[in-house]
């Protein structure tokens, strides 16, 4: 898709974007915790996505310091917990990722992904975010040149951004301020990817290429083919 048009002036470009990391769901179908799954390096599945995004972070700001083009930082990084929540920040393997993070509780995340939706435009809201950042926390073969290019695609055009794979669109994504109140009127288990579809109708979005964000863990059987073909 060919990127829309660009806004040319630095002091019209978002200038704070916050990232929020969904992992609240109760792993219903994984048959255990899924946000603490080993992966190949012994790691939370959780800690390895938190130890992108905060590389991602490092990166950006390294990038806004020395490039004056630049000017959309990553301020804040959070992670939206429900299901599980207790055991998952008692884990000694997760506690030194989870350093520098802001943990939201979604005392609602039975009622679906909307709440978790909801909590992270709160959290958005409550940091004077022009743009928010929203990733899964298994969607483990992204990197960090992955969530890179959502960024450079964003702040090239100053627009909604997201990645693209299966034929659709869907997260990694980042949203606008005026994307806020639509994400927060979701219900159930709607996800971003209808406000994302809607934007895409109107000619209002940028999509990247990331065929690897189809590659998610939802069962135990996930878990084993990623860990015996990621190499």
């Amino acid at each position: 898709m060919q990127p829309i048009q660009a806004i040319s002036s630095i002091k019209d470009r978002p200038q704070k974007l916050v990232a929020v990391i969904l992992a609240a769901g109760g792993s219903r179908r994984f048959d255990g915790i899924k946000q603490l799954a080993a992966l190949g390096t012994k790691q939370p599945m959780l800690a390895q996505t938190l130890n992108v995004v905060k590389q991602v972070q490092n990166i950006i700001h390294q990038q806004c310091e020395t490039d004056e083009t630049k000017q959309s930082n990553l301020t804040k990084i959070a992670v939206v917990l429900g299901g599980h929540q207790q055991q998952i920040l008692s884990n000694p393997l997760l506690l030194p990722s989870l350093e520098h993070v802001d943990v939201i509780h979604n005392h609602q995340w039975q009622q679906g992904l909307s709440t978790s939706i909801h909590r992270a435009v709160n959290f958005a809201q409550s940091q004077q975010a022009d743009g928010l950042m929203l990733l899964l926390a298994d969607q483990v073969a992204l990197n960090v040149e992955d969530y890179l290019a959502i960024w450079q695609a964003f702040i090239d055009n100053c627009q909604t951004t997201c990645a693209f794979y299966q034929q659709d669109v869907g997260v990694p994504a980042i949203f606008l301020k005026e994307d806020f109140q639509p994400l927060l009127a979701l219900i159930g288990d709607a996800g971003a990817k209808k406000i994302l579809r809607i934007r895409l109708q109107s000619t209002r979005l940028v999509c990247v290429d990331l065929p690897q964000a189809s590659i998610d863990i939802d069962t135990q059987a996930d878990l084993t083919m990623w860990l015996a073909n990621k190499d």
